[in-house]
């Protein structure tokens, strides 16, 4: 076991090189610039998918693995790289500027609504679509860039929790101060 996790941080080695080679530099003596939190998110997703650290057993059972058994690592892939955004967001509080931004950056990463399915759920659909292949370093279909449009979802994904909390927490200030005007007039 500890082998395959050696391997999910050795793969997130080469796929931080494979996104640093494909960065935009924002001036020609800028060798290095620093991966965001969404493209080191996206690193260790398909490093995790890479490495598949986990393992399936049968229980014994007769009973064949659930959606979620068989696509472990996908799923495993998705959680690690919102982990790492995660970590991130939540570091935000110690960083931000106004105490509003504290505020949101207190909340919990949620996702958005998609209906009867949930959203991690989507998001193995599509790796699971043979999107895979294309992010495996070692196979010939390898895309480097598709990387990025895994980050820009892990973006959207943070994007979306700072506008849905910072509405919420307008609304409830809102709230607050029409009932202490109602309050104040009676």
């Amino acid at each position: 076991m500890y082998g395959k996790i050696d391997d999910v941080f050795a793969n997130y080695g080469i796929y931080k090189n494979h996104i640093h080679n494909n960065m935009n530099y924002d001036s020609p003596s800028q060798s290095s610039p620093l991966m965001d939190s969404h493209k080191i998110a996206a690193a260790f997703f398909c490093s995790f998918l890479k490495a598949k650290p986990i393992k399936y057993s049968s229980d014994g059972s007769g009973n064949p693995p659930t959606g979620l058994e068989l696509h472990v690592n996908k799923y495993g892939a998705f959680v690690y790289g919102l982990q790492v955004l995660n970590d991130f967001w939540t570091d935000k509080t110690v960083d931000s500027v106004t105490a509003e931004e504290q505020e949101i950056h207190k909340q919990p990463i949620r996702f958005p609504e998609t209906g009867k399915d949930n959203y991690p759920t989507w998001f193995i659909k599509l790796v699971d679509g043979g999107v895979e292949k294309y992010l495996d370093h070692e196979d010939e279909k390898y895309e480097e860039k598709l990387m990025f449009f895994i980050a820009h979802i892990y973006f959207m994904l943070e994007s979306y929790n700072y506008q849905f909390h910072k509405a919420n927490l307008y609304e409830s200030r809102s709230n607050k101060l029409a009932s202490d005007l109602l309050a104040a007039c009676q």
